[in-house]
């Protein structure tokens, strides 16, 4: 591998921030570091106009790519191209993935009025002021530089394409990617799990440039901590009412209720709703007693831990968010006493994650759902004291009582937002009306109830109903 400029990244690995042309470090130490060896197959393919298809594809092995990219015709070649993705077998299809490793987007900016006289260089300083700096995205871990356009690339922990929840999440995210950046250019077709984009080195034929990249964090991304922080919450129920807030044509479901086919109501929570919302219950809790959680430090932080390790699936970014709703009390344990007190959580969500790989597959993607381990609200309730005047100010940590009344409130609402009347409403009406028939009878004692019926527009069951109360 050639030299390159290095600095320290937080994490301590190495974040190469000027241009890289080694195809050895793109492929083998960047993107697919840590590929299973022998268990898995990553494509290479360029453009060649003397075969029938006009184009050229091998699949290999992760521990063959050092040596095969040493021949020219890879490693500095023209048009070639990797998957981002690896496969079960020598074939790259969607059908056969393996895992996904990244989020990204194919910006072909080049082809807008707008943009084309940018050079890829300053559209990304560009892209970076408008999207990046201004909070509408996260910063990419590193950017490719095709040659005519820009490719970033988001590295993300490796999941399972069998893992139907994480493939949905991590589509979600594309979309949202994609979408945001359609005014510069994002290629929507650039999405599926087979996709190739050029490799560092080569050289692209239509513009006769190097391709290289320029690399910016070090880490890979957690999927569920960019949903959370990037995607509103996620409701699985409901009508698609409401949109993603810098998307306005992606909706999401926003409906408090849906109903199944035998007309039973089911809750808005998904899992990982669930979990994010009990998250945020507990922060608010202790805002709420203003940091006083003598007596329920330990359990609360405990609590919040392992939520923190279904949400991220980070043991060491869920004891930092630990840690840092510690330093909300106002007698915080010290950073090990942390550690310490909510070990079990980890040991718990570790059991959880062995069940749960053992299980997922397509055929059944809500047994992953299914595994997580939670106490009841009840219990929650139980043992971190939460009294019923705390419970109306959460979301979902609540007791029976706060529940039928909250059902109360909405049932309320949907009346008046009918214009139905109250109970009130119908025996003040109920009064007026016998008090007419009272009247009818007092100054003609003989009429008939068809008769008065007749006068008053009322049935006659009416009158008679009126008459009783009369």
């Amino acid at each position: 591998m050639s030299s390159h400029t290095i600095t320290s990244g937080g994490s301590g690995a190495p974040i190469l921030l000027k241009p890289v042309y080694d195809p050895v470090y793109h492929l083998v130490h960047l993107h697919h570091a840590g590929a299973p060896e022998q268990k898995c197959y990553i494509a290479l393919g360029k453009k060649f106009p003397n075969s029938q298809t006009g184009w050229y594809q091998r699949c290999y092995r992760p521990g063959e790519l050092p040596n095969v990219l040493q021949d020219q015709f890879w490693g500095a070649g023209r048009d070639v191209y990797f998957s981002l993705n690896n496969f079960f077998l020598p074939q790259r299809t969607s059908n056969w993935t393996r895992d996904i490793r990244a989020l990204y987007v194919d910006l072909d900016y080049y082809k807008l009025d707008r943009w084309k006289v940018f050079q890829p260089e300053d559209m990304l300083r560009y892209i970076f002021m408008e999207y990046m700096d201004e909070g509408r995205l996260p910063k990419p871990s590193y950017v490719i530089f095709s040659g005519t356009g820009l490719q970033l690339v988001y590295l993300v922990n490796t999941i399972a394409y069998l893992n139907d929840k994480a493939f949905r999440l991590w589509k979600k995210l594309q979309d949202y990617l994609i979408h945001t950046l359609r005014d510069v250019g994002a290629d929507s077709a650039c999405s599926d799990p087979a996709r190739v984009f050029r490799l560092a080195g080569t050289y692209n034929s239509k513009s006769g440039r190097r391709v290289y990249l320029v690399q910016y964090l070090a880490e890979p991304y957690s999927m569920e901590v960019l949903a959370d922080e990037w995607l509103p919450e996620l409701v699985p129920h409901g009508r698609p009412t409401a949109t993603f807030p810098h998307n306005p044509t992606l909706s999401r479901k926003s409906s408090r209720y849906s109903t199944s086919q035998n007309g039973s109501r089911k809750t808005e929570f998904s899992p990982r709703t669930l979990h994010l919302a009990r998250a945020r219950d507990l922060e608010k809790l202790v805002r709420l007693r203003r940091g006083e959680m003598d007596g329920y430090r330990e359990c609360t932080l405990f609590l919040y831990r392992y939520l923190m390790l279904l949400l991220t699936n980070d043991p060491q970014e869920a004891l930092e968010r630990t840690r840092r709703l510690n330093e909300m009390l106002s007698n915080p344990l010290s950073p090990k006493e942390v550690e310490q007190a909510t070990r079990s959580a980890e040991k718990m969500w570790q059991s959880q994650i062995v069940k749960a790989e053992c299980s997922v597959n397509r055929k059944n993607p809500a047994s992953y759902q299914t595994l997580s381990y939670f106490y009841s609200n009840d219990k929650i309730i139980r043992q971190l004291n939460i009294t019923p005047e705390e419970q109306r100010e959460l979301a979902t940590i609540i007791g029976p009582e706060e529940k039928k009344r909250r059902d109360r409130e909405r049932k309320e609402q949907r009346r008046r937002a009918a214009n139905r009347p109250t109970l009130l409403m119908k025996a003040v009406r109920m009064e007026e009306k016998t008090q007419q028939v009272r009247q009818i009878l007092e100054a003609h004692p003989g009429l008939s109830i068809r008769q008065i019926s007749r006068i008053t527009g009322y049935s006659k069951s009416a009158v008679q109903r009126y008459l009783k109360h009369a």
